[in-house]
């Protein structure tokens, strides 16, 4: 088994850790950037950005493509497929486990930009079918639900976002909001109340699925009235907010918050010495523009660290 040092580990390939790896590789320091699936984060699944500054709209799969292509022309490929298992102190340093790596890497400092992951509803029938009409990523499944009917839970944003998307493609679209109304931005509110193919319900709980080998109905309740019903869907697109991936933060004994979300510094350091945090893991808005920014102000602060090491 071989063994390298790097200055500083990646964990985590989304804005934050694309950026984070950039910054530290143009101060000259030895960069490993490792992503458990593809790079991206939740940003690539984002139908358009529209506001990123400079970039008047922009697919987010594309917007993440470009940053790793810039990544790339400073000599950091990031390694996709690659998920940390594991990190413990040794001595000075720490030691990461990759699944299936072959090679022992030990960093003098960590950057933890794992995000977070999509909520869940918690109920009947979601574990089943997930998959089988079932989604959390409308950019990733949602060209197959073209001419047919999708159910939008969460009228956040994203779920604005979503449904806008499947308003241009679907015969109708729910979006449904357990609130007394729609949390979405304002930006978002005429072009769905133009939209005749979305049915904005309030007060509205999802209480179920239907479905056995694919989804055919979601069971709703009103709120208010109590009165249950069954909407005939094909599709179920779930936006109700995101959970910490703090697995590794937790391992390391990391200081978080109430919800999980590691908590740092001024300078995006965490409480454990040499290791640092950056994009929706610290809890901060969940946008692309301010996990590129903490990702920036964590590796400035690495080098710092780095440089100043016996």
């Amino acid at each position: 088994m071989g063994e390298e040092t790097v200055d500083v580990a990646i964990i985590g390939g989304g804005p934050a850790g694309i950026t984070a790896a950039l910054y530290a590789k143009r101060k000259a320091l030895s960069v490993k950037l490792f992503e458990s699936k593809a790079v991206g984060g939740q940003t690539a699944d984002a139908i358009w950005v529209e506001n990123y500054p400079g970039v008047k709209k922009i697919r987010g799969m594309e917007l993440m493509q470009k940053m790793a292509e810039h990544l790339k022309e400073f000599g950091v490929e990031p390694e996709e497929a690659a998920e940390v298992t594991g990190v413990k102190k040794n001595g000075e340093l720490f030691e990461l486990d990759i699944e299936d790596g072959e090679e022992k890497l030990l960093a003098k400092s960590i950057i933890i930009c794992t995000g977070s992951k999509y909520k869940e509803l918690g109920v009947p029938g979601e574990k089943e079918l997930y998959g089988k009409g079932v989604s959390y990523c409308a950019t990733c499944d949602g060209p197959g639900f073209k001419d047919k009917i999708v159910a939008v839970v969460g009228a956040g944003n994203s779920g604005a976002n979503a449904a806008l998307f499947f308003a241009g493609i679907c015969k109708k679209v729910y979006l449904i909001e357990f609130g007394e109304k729609p949390v979405f931005e304002s930006v978002y509110a005429q072009p769905i109340k133009a939209e005749s193919k979305i049915e904005v319900m309030i007060n509205t709980q999802t209480v179920g699925i239907d479905g056995r080998e694919k989804v055919n109905g979601i069971k709703v309740k009103n709120r208010k009235s109590g009165e249950e019903k069954v909407l005939a869907v094909d599709g179920i697109f779930v936006y109700i907010g995101s959970v910490p991936q703090n697995k590794i933060a937790k391992q390391l004994g990391l200081k978080l918050d109430e919800k999980g979300f590691v908590t740092v510094n001024k300078g995006n350091a965490a409480s454990v010495k040499g290791v640092f945090a950056a994009g929706d893991i610290t809890g901060e808005l969940a946008q692309t523009i301010v996990a590129a920014g903490s990702g920036a102000i964590a590796a400035t602060s690495i080098f710092e660290f780095v440089k100043g090491l016996k």
